[in-house]
């Protein structure tokens, strides 16, 4: 199995029922590798754990654009 470079990035809170270790939570703006695509339903890894979530909560992420947006922000609150 090949380790996907997909990232997507959350665009809503996303809570599971406690215990239900088939999904996995998520918060807005959080950063997530694709594992793999289903109808309704993408699996992914947040912090080395690994469940799914629904697709229409995540979108494309691409995480040089995130990387270089967020050191413009650094630069331009530092001065």
């Amino acid at each position: 199995m090949s380790i996907s470079s997909q990232y997507f990035e959350a665009i809503a809170d996303y809570a599971v029922v406690e215990g239900d270790t088939n999904y996995i939570p998520v918060m807005k703006g959080d950063v997530v590798r694709l594992i793999k695509k289903d109808k309704e339903w993408l699996t992914v890894e947040k912090d080395g754990n690994i469940g799914k979530v629904p697709k229409g909560i995540l979108i494309k992420h691409n995480r040089i654009h995130r990387k270089l947006r967020n050191q413009m922000i650094i630069k331009i609150t530092v001065k």
